[in-house]
């Protein structure tokens, strides 16, 4: 089992959801609320909800997504022992952190969404 983390880690593949967990959440979470905020006026003038429903749900899932990433590297390095902190154990500890941050940011997100469901678009 140690073979394969290893060779993720050297390849870039487990470096990538490393970094994914920790960076997507943020940045979609940003990004839900900037394209949101272009997207109101629009919403007002045609009535239509839908832009401000889809945006929060692909932040949703591009978060989910990032942390089941993370989650997955974490459990296949929870099978590695090493003793001492090695990259291992750094690794473990930031695919950790990657879903502690997914998770947060979908609470984030969620809530940056229920205003969709109660205010209208034209309210100011």
């Amino acid at each position: 089992m140690q073979a394969n983390a290893t060779s993720d880690l050297k390849t870039g593949a487990g470096i990538g959801e490393l970094w994914a967990g920790v960076l997507v959440g943020p940045t979609a979470m940003l990004l839900q609320l900037e394209i949101n905020y272009a997207f109101v006026l629009w919403s007002c003038k045609t009535r239509q909800l839908w832009p401000l429903h889809l945006v929060s749900v692909v932040a949703l899932l591009a978060t989910l997504v990032a942390g089941f990433l993370s989650y997955r590297l974490w459990t296949r390095l929870a099978k590695v022992h090493e003793d001492s902190g090695g990259p291992f154990a750094r690794s473990r500890f930031m695919a950790a952190v990657g879903v502690l941050i997914s998770l947060m940011m979908c609470g984030v997100i969620v809530a940056q969404w229920l205003p969709v469901f109660i205010y209208d678009p034209c309210e100011r």
